[in-house]
């Protein structure tokens, strides 16, 4: 090679600096093997435009400045960077000038992040149905860094079971799904509240929603922050959308209080009184929570959860003041995941009613009571 278009070693720290010790194309390390996790540097610098008319996208001729400049440079792992060289026509300087681009944006804006921005990131999926729904760290990370934080590990505080082949029609699947979320809080997250170690929390749960609102009951402590996530449908994916656009969710209040009181959450779906009356009797008390066209995918934005929970902590401090404090609240949720989650989170243990919790089976006729939460007497002390 000319040595005058030999890359100076200052370029070349610029270059794995801009990168991130990333591959500026795939996106893998280049300076330890994703595998066997050793310590090794596969990354090589690619030009993008190339030194002669014959080479992988060449001109005619290449300057000495334009083969040492850092916009002409890419970092690639040796794998991409053959890839783009075996394949040219697929690979237009255009396309590797993008890739560049866009790699070096997200690097910048990841890394801008304040080191107090950092988050743990907990997962928990539960079957529902037949259908497993685990939630993966791949599918999550990105939520957390739109959120203008950055995952604390790289690996997540999972607390689901893993192939669980008990399904939510069995009373087994509600027993042993509560003791195992209870017992996973205990060992894996409260200790490490208690000592500091988890200052923030990025929660991404997929669960009945009975579970959800359990799980956000168990993590109710007040010493740190919590952000909680929905998966949305459209667009598809976790991150949180800008819409600050008010809800205005709708409170129907029960004219007596003589029968059982029932929370209806339907949000997500209509639930018409027919189906607590078949439950609860006819002299149920019911207080609805709805908006003015319930469906799956309303919930978009962090506000409007936020809106969520402030309806639900003056409606909780309602219905305990008609029913007094000790009475049982029997809650028939059709809500979004993390609405449900946000319920439990509301709950406050020495001052709100203890909650029945009731999951649809179509297999057991209707709403069937599944969990119950903040009976003192269930609560570990």
């Amino acid at each position: 090679m000319n040595k005058s278009r030999a890359i100076p070693m200052a370029t070349r720290c610029m270059l794995w600096g801009r990168a991130a010790a990333r591959c500026q194309m795939c996106n893998g390390p280049v300076s330890w093997h994703p595998l066997t996790k050793e310590d090794v540097n596969t990354a090589e610098a690619a030009h993008i435009v190339g030194f002669s008319q014959d080479g992988p996208r060449g001109e005619r001729e290449l300057s000495d400045k334009l083969a040492r400049d850092i916009d002409n440079l890419m970092l690639l792992c040796r794998l991409c960077h053959r890839t783009i060289d075996a394949k040219k026509a697929a690979y237009p300087v255009s396309s590797l000038r993008r890739m560049k681009r866009e790699h070096e944006i997200r690097i910048e804006r990841v890394s801008s992040i304040a080191q107090a921005s950092e988050s743990h990131i907990l997962t928990y999926g539960a079957n529902i149905g037949d259908h497993n729904s685990r939630v993966s760290y791949s599918t999550v990370a990105p939520a957390v860094v739109a959120a203008k934080r950055y995952p604390a590990s790289k690996t997540p505080l999972a607390l689901g079971m893993v192939n669980s082949s008990y399904r939510d029609r069995s009373r087994e699947f509600w027993h042993i799904e509560e003791q195992h979320l209870r017992t996973m809080v205990d060992q894996e997250v409260r200790p490490r509240l208690r000592n500091g170690d988890i200052n923030h929390l990025s929660v991404f749960a997929l669960a009945p929603q009975p579970l959800l609102t359990l799980l956000g009951y168990l993590l109710c402590d007040i010493n740190y922050e919590v952000c909680v996530h929905q998966l949305h449908r459209e667009p598809p994916g976790w991150s949180w959308q800008e819409d600050t656009s008010s809800l205005g969710y709708l409170i129907e209040v029960p004219s007596g209080s003589h029968g059982s009181p029932a929370l209806v959450l339907a949000l997500s779906a209509t639930i018409t009184d027919d189906r607590i009356f078949s439950v609860l009797g006819h002299d149920a008390a019911i207080w609805r929570v709805t908006i003015t066209e319930p469906n799956n995918d309303f919930l978009k934005s962090p506000q409007q959860l936020q809106q969520f929970r402030r309806t639900m902590r003056h409606l909780m401090d309602k219905i305990k003041v008609r029913h007094s404090q000790s009475t049982t609240l029997h809650v028939f949720p059709a809500a979004p995941v993390s609405a449900a989650l946000e319920l439990g989170r509301v709950i406050q243990p020495k001052a709100d009613m203890p909650l029945r919790l009731y999951d649809q089976s179509n297999d057991r006729g209707g709403f069937v009571p599944v969990l119950d939460i903040n009976f003192p007497e269930k609560e570990v002390k």
